[in-house]
């Protein structure tokens, strides 16, 4: 079996084309959209030649990681346009709390809202914002506000999806029926639910979602750089799973593996330390991985110097922009096996083909 892997560069956010090859047949799989904005102008001409390509009229497979915008948005004309003769949408359903936390952001409409919320006294979310770092504040306001357009998105697409194509993506799922070597590692139904339990009031979800930690001091950016000119390996760089910080909505992404007779490929979202070692037998299932797609966008809440020594990747490509952490692509070419690190930051839109490899 070949594969094609096109990771299409939309900043911070995954859109990525998988096209598998084997004794005559094909198979068609998209893995995040981006943002809105992208699926015109980036992911639609080249989804286009792709299906023209393997003369299919729509993908096999389209995969919603999880619901942060910069995924989840693209989907949504994605599947307007091709939801009739898609062949399965893997996705999570929407859970009772996450629900009500969408009814109660449609009141609060991005930044605009936001900003009018902060200049009132009181107000739930304007103590909120007055609580982050006085240096993160602008930051956590923008980071809400993504949030909070993203919650009705996810009740967009899932009013776009043929409920009978709906397939909830949870470990050991159903598996497509003539490509075996595809499966879901992560989440389970169990590690999921524990992320979205009931009564958890709006202004906490939004709390852990876009936590303090989240954003860079300037204190701890002077640390990074100085552990740099010290000379300490990128390894020993990298957060460690009590160290991390990551909202609930990340740690719940979808994680696909595909074994080839390469290796395994390994597709990961947003997930974090925390989802990656929820995986049954993590250490064997991650082992010295032949492709991977590094987490959350390099960011070194995703990604220790435990879970990079068990995976060492001969190819790791990842979708980058500002919150890549570069001492994480550091890392992970540093390894024996690696062949190749590349990021969309520096690289633009990236190809991996398993046919050339070193190409």
């Amino acid at each position: 079996m070949d594969i094609k892997v096109n990771i299409l560069n939309v900043k911070d956010g995954d859109a990525i084309i998988v096209e598998l090859f084997k004794s005559g047949q094909s198979l068609v799989m998209v893995i995040d959209g981006g943002e809105p904005a992208y699926y015109v102008k980036r992911m639609k001409p080249v989804l286009q030649a792709v299906l023209k390509a393997h003369g299919k009229k729509a993908p096999d497979v389209v995969v919603c990681t999880h619901c942060d915008s910069d995924h989840i948005g693209g989907l949504i004309p994605l599947l307007t346009d091709y939801g009739a003769d898609v062949g399965e949408v893997w996705v999570h359903k929407i859970p009772a709390a996450l629900k009500e936390y969408i009814v109660q952001a449609q009141l609060l409409p991005g930044n605009a809202g936001l900003r009018n919320i902060h200049s009132r006294d009181n107000h739930p979310l304007s103590l909120l914002l007055d609580s982050y770092p006085a240096d993160s504040q602008v930051l956590a306001e923008q980071k809400i506000g993504l949030l909070l357009e993203s919650l009705p998105q996810l009740q967009q697409l899932m009013d776009v999806i043929p409920p009978q194509k709906l397939v909830e993506a949870f470990t050991n799922a159903r598996p497509l029926a003539a490509w075996p070597e595809v499966s879901i590692l992560g989440p389970t139904r169990a590690y999921f639910n524990t992320l979205f339990p009931p009564n958890k009031s709006f202004e906490s979800f939004i709390e852990e979602e876009v936590p303090a930690g989240l954003f860079l001091t300037e204190q701890e950016s002077f640390l990074r750089k100085q552990a740099k000119l010290a000379g300490i390996k990128p390894c020993d760089r990298l957060k460690t799973q009590q160290e991390a910080e990551l909202s609930n909505t990340n740690k719940a992404s979808i994680i696909i593996a595909i074994d080839a007779q390469q290796g395994r490929y390994l597709f990961t979202g947003d997930a974090g330390i925390d989802s990656l070692k929820n995986i049954s037998d993590w250490q064997n299932a991650l082992k010295d991985l032949y492709f991977l797609k590094v987490p959350h966008h390099a960011s070194n809440n995703n990604l220790s110097k435990e879970l990079s020594e068990v995976m060492q990747p001969v190819y790791a490509y990842s979708s980058g922009a500002n919150y890549q952490d570069d001492e994480v692509l550091e890392c992970l070419k540093s390894n024996a096996r690696n062949k190749r690190t590349k990021t969309s930051k520096t690289d633009g839109d990236l190809t991996f083909d398993s046919a050339a490899p070193e190409k």
